[in-house]
């Protein structure tokens, strides 16, 4: 299940039309089956898991309560009962295209931050800033790290 799966859009009167047949209880019922639906990866439920998501024990509460949201329910299996709902897998699908996109585009993001660095280190200092060089032995050649001598130093003992 994605972290960004935490809302999804809700129409307030696509809701009140097509629910206006149902009791409050039966909508508060719906509400949560279809929440459930969507942040499940599969995009349905199993019927058998109904009962947990509702909090109600499998009996004549259930059943009555099932009979009046099935016609909002798709079945997707039969062995073993699983139903989902058209628009909100019409949603998710919707959310984990996006999500994919974005992801692509973060990798491709990466990728070039990741390419610009390396030419970066390969060129040399004078080319990737305006600046000269800060080294004040310009004129000293590097023996070992402890001492250094001139090139004019150089010159006297070779004549």
């Amino acid at each position: 299940m994605s972290k960004d799966l935490f809302y999804y859009p809700f129409y307030p009167k696509q809701w009140a039309i097509k629910t206006n047949i149902l009791t409050l209880e039966e909508k508060g019922a719906y509400l949560e089956i279809i929440n459930a639906i969507y942040i499940n990866d599969e995009i349905e439920i199993f019927e058998k898991h109904i009962p947990n998501i509702l909090g109600i024990s499998k009996g004549k509460k259930y059943f009555k309560l099932m009979e009046s949201l099935k016609p909002f329910l798709t079945v997707t299996s039969q062995n073993p009962l699983k139903y989902t709902q058209s628009k909100i897998k019409k949603i998710r699908l919707s959310v984990n295209k996006s999500l994919e996109q974005k992801s692509f585009a973060g990798k491709q993001s990466a990728r070039a931050r990741a390419r610009n660095r390396a030419k970066q280190v390969q060129q040399p200092l004078n080319s990737r800033t305006n600046e000269k060089s800060t080294n004040n032995n310009i004129q000293n050649t590097n023996i070992d790290r402890f001492s250094t001598i001139s090139n004019a130093d150089i010159l006297n003992n070779m004549s």
